[in-house]
């Protein structure tokens, strides 16, 4: 569609034959990213009237948000110099955005991951983790940080976030099992920091120390995880946790082997 390319996996970004193109209005923005996360598909009047005004609307919200709709076809219509050919869309039902799959990082990263997943399925371990880190080379940074919308960040980005995690953790899983358990360490340090209660990923880097010939460093995170649980939230680390904490006390020889599927 005349080079046009959506970028949600960090800040909002638009371009058309790698130029970009400012969105700068705050509604266009958050009216935008609402569209570009149900793209191919329509959306409600009434869903896209919270995304952009949550629960202060207008008096006329429908009319408010045709002139949003209006101004924002303008601008990637103009941009892409063919009017009648531009990626909005309207129906009696609401509005939609209309592109192709290689033009929104969202739907590339999901293809990405899902190739990569195959090849793993095959017994191609080196291809999925190539593949999960081109896939995650995707993301620039927060989800949609510079878009203003208290409804899309309570009720979508999280989701996403967490696909995020789920497509760190698969592609850490691979590592480990491919014995690069020296290069996951920085990284997995550097996301405990960022996800202190995100105890798979304290799991990992801990197999990944006791990998490494450094089990007290391993057993010093548990304690780092665990007291950071208990002072936050008042629970204990969960049983897959407390289990690894077991085996490195015992200095179990599984750890060493390759993990199966789906595990630490």
């Amino acid at each position: 569609m005349h080079g046009l390319d959506f970028r949600i996996l960090g800040p909002l970004e638009v371009t058309v034959n790698a130029r970009r193109i400012p969105v700068a209005a705050g509604k266009q923005r958050a009216l935008l990213a609402t569209l570009l996360l149900s793209a191919n598909h329509t959306v409600s009047v009434e869903e896209l009237t919270e995304r952009l005004w949550g629960a202060d609307p207008p008096r006329c919200p429908r009319a408010a948000l045709h002139t949003y709709v209006t101004r924002l076809r303008q601008t990637l219509d103009r941009r892409t110099g063919s009017p009648c050919a531009g990626p909005i869309r309207t129906s009696a039902a609401g509005y939609g955005i209309e592109i192709p799959a290689a033009g929104l990082d969202l739907t590339r990263f999901r293809a990405m991951v899902a190739e990569a997943h195959a090849a793993g399925g095959g017994g191609d371990l080196a291809a999925e983790s190539a593949g999960l880190t081109e896939a995650l080379s995707l993301w620039r940074g927060p989800i949609l940080s510079d878009v203003r919308s208290d409804s899309l960040h309570r009720d979508v980005v999280p989701s996403l976030v967490e696909e995020h995690l789920r497509t760190l953790e698969r592609r850490h899983e691979v590592d480990l099992a491919l014995g690069r358990h020296d290069r996951l360490v920085g990284e997995l340090r550097a996301l405990t920091g960022r996800h202190p209660f995100h105890e798979r990923f304290w799991g990992q880097l801990m197999v990944a120390l006791y990998r490494c010939g450094r089990p007290a460093e391993a057993l010093e995170a548990y304690g780092e995880v665990s007291a950071s649980l208990r002072r936050r939230l008042g629970v204990c680390p969960g049983p897959e946790v407390r289990d690894l904490h077991t085996a490195i006390l015992r200095d179990d020889p599984r750890l060493s082997s390759t993990p199966p599927e789906g595990g630490l």
